[in-house]
């Protein structure tokens, strides 16, 4: 509601959205390491809803991934909050 305070139902959105996200991230995390390779995480954007065209995938990985270019949950909730603000 724009007061800048989590009320209980903003707060049940977001608990809810945060693990779905965590469904997506594990179902993506193939090798089960805690991070993302920048492929799985197009698969795992695709399932979240965002088929995003190749120069748009390449700034988010280099906004969001580490220099080994992997990322990590909060990355990835992140990266996640932002495309569904834009959208």
């Amino acid at each position: 509601d724009g007061n800048g305070k989590l009320g209980l139902v903003e707060f049940n959105v977001l608990w809810n959205r945060i693990r779905n996200y965590l469904a997506i991230f594990r179902k993506f995390d193939v090798d089960k390491s805690g991070s993302m390779s920048a492929y799985e995480m197009r698969l795992a954007l695709e399932a979240a809803g965002y088929k995003l065209n190749q120069k748009l995938h390449q700034l988010i990985i280099t906004r969001y991934a580490e220099p080994d270019l992997a990322l990590d949950f909060d990355s990835f909730v992140c990266c996640l909050v932002r495309l569904e603000t834009m959208f």
